[in-house]
């Protein structure tokens, strides 16, 4: 078979999957929470799909624009169909994946950074709305953290999605692009720079945190902070602190 001939077949196919699929969700209620646990991957799969071609244009420019839109609405009509039950019952889950993944990604973390990340909430919180990160109050109003006004593309390591991020952070003549602690919910990849030149911070407090002795505060001697040791060191590289870690270590296998 030709190759433009295979073309069209497969758009045909892809055209009449998707109107069934339209035509099976439509009788099916999406705000039903067994209905969409059941479902979820498959509709995770379309959502994703819309959420990349978001990112490069507007849906109605799409091939087959009518029947993504059509997809589009009934999503749309899922999340503002949802009882406050349910709702409050689908971020209780969000909330808890996003806590697993940033416990087992930053152990060192502090408790009450991880509280922040996790539980604030409206328009203090920072957003990746449409494609585009923007930090919560908090870190913009630091005064080393600015919006350049130039994105810089960011791109899922799970799922390919981009994300466009102008803020950075500055400090001492090094500059960080800021990326989510969180990641890309969704599918739970983080976000990664497509310029190997471009250095990441996460926006996490402790990372963008200058004590008035020019140190990251919880790294500071002088300010006492929470990454020092007894020995008026940093806790990784303290050779007493080490040395008593794997001591300990080897005693508890000798057990």
């Amino acid at each position: 078979m030709p190759e433009d001939a295979q073309q069209r077949l497969q758009a045909n196919l892809q055209s009449r999957l998707r109107k069934l699929i339209c035509k099976g969700l439509g009788y099916l209620d999406l705000s039903d929470v067994g209905t969409a646990s059941q479902l979820e991957p498959a509709l995770s799969c379309m959502k994703l799909l819309i959420e990349r071609f978001k990112v490069r244009g507007q849906l109605e420019e799409a091939c087959a624009a009518k029947q993504w839109l059509r997809l589009q609405s009934l999503f749309t009509a899922e999340s503002t169909t949802e009882q406050p039950q349910q709702q409050h019952h689908h971020q209780h889950l969000q909330q808890q994946r996003q806590q697993q993944q940033q416990q087992a990604e930053a152990g060192s973390k502090s408790e009450s950074s991880l509280i922040e990340q996790t539980f604030m909430t409206g328009g203090d919180k920072g957003s990746s709305k449409g494609g585009v990160y923007s930090p919560n109050v908090k870190f913009r109003s630091n005064p080393l953290v600015r919006n350049t006004g130039q994105d810089v593309i960011l791109t899922c390591n799970t799922c390919g999605i981009g994300l466009r991020s102008s803020w950075v952070f500055e400090y001492l003549g090094k500059v960080s692009t800021l990326v989510p602690t969180n990641g890309h919910p969704t599918c739970g990849g983080k976000y990664v720079q497509t310029d190997a030149t471009i250095t990441l911070r996460l926006d996490i407090t402790s990372n963008l945190d200058i004590c008035p002795h020019g140190s990251v505060t919880n790294q500071c001697v002088k300010c006492g902070g929470s990454r020092i040791c007894a020995h008026k060191r940093r806790i990784s590289s303290c050779p007493p602190c080490l040395a008593e870690r794997r001591k300990a270590k080897s005693d508890t296998k000798g057990k």
